[in-house]
């Protein structure tokens, strides 16, 4: 393949380079997400039926997604090494990355949208969260169905900019609202107790790192989509959107087993002694030999952690919807 594709006029190295960088991103990205899908399904998460539908139907969605993405790399790269022509061949990526991309992330925005929406108890502003999210949705829906019309994929970032600037624009634009809802929330939250506490920090850590992440890459695409032109640049973050969207999700279901486990080993026999100051109230013989031990505890609100708490892994604690103390004993 000659240094200059002769269509254009543009390098051979800013057409190729970026798709190998994007397919193998893609690629790492879905290994990623199928360890974090195979920790879900053997957690047995007792979730309703409509959360592991969402779940169970991204992971669907992405597989699709890397097959169709892996089917361009092969034509692409490999069936048309030596030919300008086959490397600018739209393929299956006006579905692949736009369309794909745009539907992923507006599922997993509207479901953070409901979620927001019990925390705050305010439906209208689920529904505004909600119609950002189906907006970018439906622009992303949008600039694949005029790239698959238009068929020019040198002149795509001229042709469809504005519809782009919507896509893109609206998905970080979303992204930072849903992430710096969630923190005002969750930071109303706090109680005061030591392991509430533990949980809303990491469940907002989380949420600003896996929130902040896509919506960074959202405007690095559009940031590449509109600067650079008749090159591929912008390949690679889109190629990266819907995975991190889709891993986002799963890694924030996936932590409530490191927040049980860490609470769970809070309240071992050895850190009785270690919090007799704090949180033992009585300690008092109780028959030959038997100590009986007394820890205040918390609930949780199921709303707090996104999603309910497994209440199996939380010493029996009651989902009563609000906080409330109770006592455990330990014999």
């Amino acid at each position: 393949m000659s240094e200059i594709c002769a269509i254009e006029g543009v390098p051979v190295i800013q057409l190729v380079g970026p798709l190998v960088l994007g397919y193998q991103f893609n690629w790492a990205l879905f290994g990623i997400l199928s360890v974090q899908m195979y920790i879900y399904h053997q957690a047995n998460m007792p979730d309703g039926r409509f959360v592991k539908t969402l779940v169970y139907g991204l992971y669907l969605l992405e597989t699709v997604q890397t097959i169709l993405a892996t089917h361009d790399a092969w034509h692409e790269i490999a069936l048309s090494w030596g030919n300008c022509l086959g490397l600018l061949g739209l393929y299956w990526a006006w579905l692949s990355q736009p369309v794909i991309s745009g539907i992923a992330s507006a599922t997993i925005q509207c479901f953070y949208a409901w979620r927001i929406r019990l925390l705050s108890k305010s439906t209208p502003l689920g529904l505004f969260i909600a119609a950002i999210a189906l907006m970018q949705g439906s622009a992303a829906i949008a600039e694949g169905v005029s790239v698959l019309v238009t068929q020019n994929v040198p002149g795509t970032q001229v042709d469809t900019f504005k519809i782009t600037t919507v896509w893109l624009g609206g998905t970080a634009a979303c992204d930072v609202i849903i992430a710096s809802l969630m923190v005002y929330f969750l930071s109303r939250s706090r109680t005061g107790f030591r392991s509430t506490d533990s949980v809303l920090n990491k469940l907002i850590r989380i949420i600003v790192e896996t929130g902040m992440a896509t919506a960074i890459v959202a405007i690095i695409e559009l940031s590449m989509f509109l600067s650079f032109k008749h090159n591929f640049y912008h390949i690679v973050p889109s190629l990266m959107l819907s995975k991190l969207y889709s891993n986002s999700l799963l890694v924030l279901l996936n932590n409530r087993l490191t927040i049980n486990y860490r609470r769970d080993s809070e309240f071992t026999g050895s850190d009785v002694s270690r919090r007799s100051r704090g949180d033992v109230e009585a300690i008092r013989p109780r028959g030959a030999g038997v100590l009986q031990v007394s820890i205040g505890r918390e609930t949780y609100n199921d709303s707090i952690a996104m999603v309910k708490l497994p209440q199996d892994m939380i010493h029996g604690e009651e989902a009563s919807g609000s906080r409330k103390h109770h006592d455990e004993e330990f014999a």
